[in-house]
């Protein structure tokens, strides 16, 4: 038996939220299904061992606001990111991932 489900709205655009030196590493955005929202996140990642994927150009400190890798991490407890679950958009390759919204949001 299938259970009707409403049509998702997806966002049409992610909002960066990395921080100032490289902005599009984190992306963030908001959809809805029926009456519940949900929070859009992407981590732009390397994809050849689909961790954060952080420029070259810039010291890993820049990054320690964002806790991108236990992200990662926490993410890949739950599934195994590979190529066929990556996203490629105009700034590099994403694991893109819902989670329903907090109340207080």
């Amino acid at each position: 038996m299938t259970v009707a489900c409403p049509s998702p709205e997806w966002p049409s655009g992610l909002l960066e939220q990395g921080p100032p030196q490289d902005p599009s590493i984190l992306l963030r955005g908001e959809a809805t299904i029926g009456s519940a929202r949900f929070v859009v996140t992407a981590v732009r990642v390397n994809p050849i061992r689909y961790g954060p994927d952080f420029r070259p150009d810039q010291s890993t400190s820049i990054y320690a606001n964002c806790n991108l890798s236990a992200l990662l991490d926490s993410l890949s407890d739950l599934i195994e990111v590979s190529e066929a679950s990556t996203l490629r958009l105009e700034t590099g390759n994403y694991v893109i991932w819902m989670l329903p919204q907090s109340g207080g949001e």
